[in-house]
């Protein structure tokens, strides 16, 4: 999984594996259900932040917008994650080496993901 020119140890790129198989899982899972059901597509087309709360049981902070957009037949969408960060110089926190090491990835994803894109909102990137 390392790139060339990479500065990240290997447990920085398990970490950040981890963080984005878990976000993986849970996009799929709420797309899963969109396509087996009408009545909760439309309703996370409509409240996507509501329904995320809901689906991880969990609020997410005020800061916190959520933009669900349908893909077409002719128009595809990526969406480029905010990196979760690691804890000071680099380092991984207690938290973050226990969600790497099988601990709570929904918990850490939430955290990280969702707190990254908070930061992100703050610092205006």
């Amino acid at each position: 999984m390392t790139q060339a020119g990479s500065n990240l140890s290997d447990s920085e790129l398990e970490f950040l594996d981890e963080q984005l198989k878990a976000r993986m899982g849970i996009q799929s899972g709420l797309i899963a259900k969109a396509w087996t059901d009408e009545n909760f597509k439309q309703e996370l087309l409509s409240d996507p932040k509501g329904v995320i709360e809901r689906e991880l049981g969990t609020e997410l902070a005020d800061g916190i917008q959520v933009q669900v957009i349908e893909e077409t037949p002719t128009t595809l969408y990526l969406s480029i994650p905010v990196k979760p960060t690691a804890g000071a110089e680099g380092e991984l926190s207690d938290e973050e080496l226990e969600a790497v090491a099988g601990g709570s990835i929904k918990g850490s994803i939430v955290n990280s993901v969702w707190g990254g894109i908070k930061g992100c909102i703050s610092k205006g990137c």
